[in-house]
Parts: C-alpha cells; sequence; structure tokens
C-alpha cells in the first residue's frame, strides 16, 4: 500500500462491473487507513459479456438492483460512483516527459508536475481507445533518479515517468449511457487489476520485484512491479469461462450452470493433491441415474486449462525480463483464485512463492463477511483508493494555441457586432443584451 492514501469522512460508491456479476460498494476510509464498508449490493450480470455491453436495458436493471440493495443496506443515496472495470482489451504502456525552467534555484511547485502530466500523454492517441489512468511512477530532476515526490526541490530540468492505461472507447461510452439512465453521475473508471495491485501488494514486496494475478471469469490479467515501478500490466482472454466449458466437454450430459457448479464446489486446480480413488457421485437432471466420475480427472481437466493460462501469463512475465525476479512473490486475486490448489498450481508453472491476497487486511468495522474473498479485491481496492483516486486519473486537456485564437477571435467579433448594434442601430436594450 502507498503512502499517498489518506483518510476520509466522505462516503464513496463504487460500482463493479463484471461478466458473471455487478457488484455495488458503499463505504468511507476511517483513521486507521482502512475500508468502512457500510453498505454491499450484488446482481448477476445481464446484457454484458467479454467484449462488452450487449443489452443496455439489462445492464441497466443489473446495476440499478446491485445499487438498490447497497443504497438501502448503508442509508446513503449517492449521485457519483467510481467504476471498476476489466475489459480484455484494457491496455497498458509506459510514458515519460521532460520540462524545463530557466532558473537553476527554480522550486518545483504543484503546477509543474500537473505541466509534465500534461505533456506525457500529448501522443499520438490509440485506435478507439481512451485514456483511463496517468499513473506516476518516478522522477528525475537534474542528475538525481528515482525521485518519488519531486515538490519542493530545485533544479532545471524534470523528467516524469508515468504508465498509462486504456479502455474501448466505445465500452465506456456505452456503460456511460447505462449510467445516465439510472441518474448517476460516473467519477471514473478504475482498472479493476491495477487498483488490486497498487493496493494488495506491499511497497516492500514492489520494491522487491512482485506480480499480480487477477482470474476473472472470461480474462487472467497480470500486473507486475520492478524494483517498485510497475512494467507491466497485460490482460489475456482466459478464464474461468473457458473451464467451466471444459468440464461441460468432459461430462457432456450437464448444462453450463451445473459445470459452473462443479467447479466451484468440487473443482481444484493442483491434480497431484486429489486421491486417486476419490470418487464424485452427481445428480443429472438429463441422466436418471447418479453420474459418477473421479474427482482427479476432473482436477486433470481444470489443471490442464489453468496451466495453459498460467504459461501464458509467464510469458508476459518474462517479456519484460521479470520471470526469474520475482522475489515479493506472486498475489492472486479474483473469484479464480478461490478454487482449491490454484497457489499451489502457480507455484508449479511460475517457480515462485504464491499467495492469495487478503482483501481484510484493508477492512476496517463495518460489513466483512460478504466482503472479504478474493472476488472482492478490484471493488475494496477502488473503494479503498476513492480518495486519491482523482490524482490517477488523466489531466483535464489544455486548449492548444489555435483553439485560443479561435476563441478570442470570435470573441472579437462579438464585441464589435454588439458596438456597431448599440451605435449604428436603435434596438431595444434587452434585445441587444
Amino acid at each position: 500500500m502507498n503512502e499517498r492514501y489518506t483518510t476520509s469522512k466522505e462516503i464513496y460508491g463504487v460500482v463493479d462491473i463484471g461478466t458473471q456479476n455487478v457488484r455495488v460498494l458503499v463505504g468511507q476510509i476511517d483513521a486507521d487507513h482502512r475500508v468502512n464498508v457500510l453498505g454491499v449490493g450484488k446482481a448477476p450480470s445481464k446484457g454484458i459479456d467479454e467484449s462488452g455491453v450487449v443489452n443496455i436495458e439489462q445492464v441497466v436493471e443489473s446495476i440499478r438492483k446491485a445499487y438498490k440493495q447497497a443504497e438501502q443496506q448503508s442509508g446513503t443515496a449517492l449521485s457519483r460512483v467510481w467504476v471498476s472495470i476489466n475489459h480484455m482489451h484494457l491496455h497498458g504502456e509506459e510514458s515519460e516527459a521532460i520540462i524545463t525552467f530557466p532558473d537553476l534555484e527554480h522550486e518545483i511547485s504543484s503546477a509543474d508536475i500537473e505541466r509534465l502530466r500534461q505533456q506525457a500523454i500529448q501522443r499520438p492517441p490509440l485506435p478507439d481507445m481512451e485514456l483511463i489512468h496517468v499513473l506516476p511512477q518516478y522522477y528525475s530532476l537534474d542528475h538525481r533518479s528515482f525521485i518519488r515526490d519531486p515538490l519542493g526541490m530545485t533544479g532545471i530540468r524534470l523528467e516524469g515517468y508515468f504508465y498509462l492505461i486504456y479502455a474501448p472507447q466505445m465500452y465506456l461510452m456505452m456503460l456511460r449511457r447505462c449510467f445516465q439512465r439510472l441518474g448517476l453521475e460516473i467519477e471514473g473508471f478504475i482498472a479493476r487489476p491495477v487498483a488490486a495491485a497498487e493496493v494488495f501488494i506491499s511497497k516492500e514486496h514492489k520494491a522487491s520485484n512482485s506480480a499480480l494475478i487477477y482470474l476473472s471469469t472470461h480474462t487472467t490479467s497480470v500486473v507486475a512491479y520492478r524494483e517498485g515501478i510497475l512494467r507491466l500490466f497485460k490482460v489475456l482472454p482466459l478464464g474461468g469461462h473457458h473451464v467451466t466449458m471444459d468440464i461441460r466437454e468432459m461430462l457432456r450430459y450437464i448444462l453450463p450452470a451445473q459445470a459452473e457448479e462443479l467447479k466451484i464446489q468440487q473443482g481444484v486446480a493442483f491434480a497431484q493433491s486429489v486421491p486417486e480413488e476419490e470418487v464424485l457421485r452427481l445428480r443429472i437432471s438429463t441422466h436418471p441415474e447418479p453420474l459418477e466420475i473421479s474427482r482427479r480427472l476432473l482436477a486433470q481437466v481444470i489443471q490442464a486449462r489453468m496451466e495453459e493460462t498460467m504459461l501464458f501469463v509467464a510469458r508476459e512475465i518474462d517479456q519484460v525480463g521479470l520471470l526469474e525476479k520475482l522475489y515479493g512473490g506472486i498475489h492472486l486475486a479474483g473469484g479464480g483464485a478461490q478454487m482449491q490448489g490454484m497457489e499451489a498450481l502457480t507455484e508449479y508453472v511460475l517457480r515462485n512463492r504464491a499467495q492469495t491476497v487478503q482483501v481484510s487486511s484493508v477492512l476496517g468495522r463495518g460489513i466483512m463477511n460478504s466482503v472479504k474473498s478474493p472476488a472482492m479485491a478490484g471493488a475494496v481496492a477502488t473503494l479503498y483508493l476513492a480518495p486519491i483516486m482523482n490524482t490517477l486519473m488523466p489531466p483535464p486537456p489544455t486548449p492548444s494555441k489555435d483553439a485560443e485564437r479561435s476563441t478570442r477571435q470570435r470573441l472579437g467579433l462579438f464585441h464589435k457586432l454588439r458596438s456597431f448594434l448599440e451605435k449604428g442601430v436603435k434596438l431595444p436594450q434587452d434585445l441587444v443584451d
């Protein structure tokens, strides 16, 4: 967790949009820098899939149900919310910017850092993508490097290193329409895996090189740090839904919902931990007699898919040179992290220590039981970050010189026209105004 996080008595709302569930949290940050969850709402996701919104009315209804539950539980009606998202086309990249000052004794101010942030995003836009995060990593001032906070320091050349995160423009536009229909204003969009990594990987583990793997229904995301610096954010189109379909393909007789339930209730990600003689007896509606299957066989099907997923994760981590250097370990979050044997499988494939994030570590008073699972890591992390989230959003665009010149020309023309009307044409004053 980061020293930037602050206490706030303000109550915040978070809407976590997933392809399986919509979750709403209402809460605040207490004096001990912990999240007090005051209200929780949950509803099945309808009208949305791994590609985005497919039915606005259904999405609106899902959000309304979850929001109503959280509102009633907390006794708080919010008009503005943060929206936590995870999409297969979320994209992250590094950016750097440089600004200079004429005076050697120039003292770095907040305005200078804001100008640096503006400079960092002045790059060709990605097609059909919208910038949602500008995450500061570190600064260099003259010959001093890896400065976390340059405020008050003096120098003539300031460099900033940032991590930019983009989301599909059409996806965000459709979500905005959904919230408009509910009368809710979106404070901003948050990349769920990055929020979880920022909160649940400690400062010490980030400094020692660490990674977070977020296991969702349709995607698996990886966030990696080197010496405390965010170096990798990648979303892979592989998730728990693919495991469910593999189970259904193996058994043939069961429906997707039954395969999902079997995965959750009896699934194991590391087959070696399951005794060979263990047998499951399943009652299937389409089969007259109970169906017997080996639990180890079920685990082998699950492991095959999850092992493939972890190999893709390993390749991404290796591309930034961190696979053999994750001394801070690997952290697991998301609904898929709850599966038995997931830590063992991760250690087996990535050859590194793995642990599931402890969501309860940032929870204070209030509701705990329904929000302490790894599946809630992204929503809780977003609520935890809410007091400082505005500092991680893209800065408002500054008008270009051409735009300013055009505005001045229009104002000049307006004043000339007004003067002409006042002096040359006798019109009522209220009409002139």
